[in-house]
């Protein structure tokens, strides 16, 4: 079934998600560079009242959010450290990157603000330097997870360390009342690899059909996933589709959040089952 649209639903280009090119270690330097001086920004215009403020991130205050990014931060300054994190022993039926999480939230428990933005703050750049061009033992192993199908260690240091302080400032400045500062050219690039993902995540789901999503604003776009003939499309702020994917969104609340149009049920059932790795 073709879907009707006029010139007012349709934006000047829809790319085709598959064509979406990978990064290369210039450009995740650039990516990660760019959202650590973003987030770093986001540091200085927190008062002591946001420091304990809940977040979409379950159990989360804000204090434990920057905690986390210290320790994914602290993880990258050395194949030590990083080995250490990634050999925490998960509890059943919990994902390694939840456990880890934990440790390194608990870990950083009693410390003051002060001290972990000075963390954040000491171990970035080492970190992003490390990500990007060193590392090199690990890079090439890729594991099963349940989430993405399997998950190299390049993909995470390449592209899901700053995927993940992009949703995380995100996070902050809804907690908080915070401007989110975005751009066309970094934030769209964010955007673009989750919806190269998301791709990705689809194939074989779609049984020969297509699907369009139109998302909104600074960092939004249109992307048609799938191929054959297009039979629904998806319209929802481009911020508010990362939250949903992410599985801060319960599927009612994103749902409720989106204008589906077309096969309405083909498309729902497409975004039960749709979570991205942050």
């Amino acid at each position: 079934m073709m879907i009707s649209t006029t010139s007012q639903t349709i934006p000047q280009s829809i790319t085709h998600a598959i064509d979406i090119p990978y990064v290369n270690a210039e450009e995740a330097h650039t990516l990660l560079t760019n959202e650590f001086e973003r987030f770093s920004r986001l540091l200085d215009k927190l008062s002591d009242e946001d420091w304990d403020k809940t977040t979409a991130c379950t159990d989360w205050t804000v204090k434990d959010i920057l905690a986390h990014q210290a320790g994914g931060f602290s993880g990258g300054t050395s194949y030590r450290e990083f080995i250490r994190q990634a050999s925490t022993k998960k509890k059943p039926g919990q994902l390694i990157e939840d456990a880890i999480n934990a440790l390194q939230v608990g870990e950083r428990r009693d410390k003051s603000p002060i001290e972990i933005i000075a963390e954040i703050r000491q171990a970035g750049p080492k970190a992003i330097l490390n990500w990007v061009h060193g590392f090199k033992l690990v890079k090439w192993v890729s594991i099963p997870h349940p989430v993405s199908g399997s998950l190299s260690v390049r993909h995470l240091m390449w592209v899901i360390h700053s995927r993940d302080t992009w949703m995380h400032r995100l996070d902050i400045c809804r907690a908080t009342g915070k401007h989110f500062e975005q751009t066309t050219e970094h934030d769209g690039r964010i955007l673009a690899l989750v919806m190269r993902d998301v791709t990705h995540q689809l194939a074989g789901k779609l049984a020969g059909k297509s699907i369009v999503f139109e998302l909104n604003g600074v960092a939004g776009g249109a992307w048609k996933v799938g191929e054959g003939e297009e039979v629904a499309r998806m319209r929802m702020d481009a911020l508010d589709f990362n939250i949903f994917v992410s599985g801060r969104y319960s599927y009612e609340e994103g749902v409720s959040r989106a204008k589906l149009s077309g096969d309405k049920e083909f498309m729902q059932a497409i975004l039960k089952d749709l979570l991205i790795l942050f």
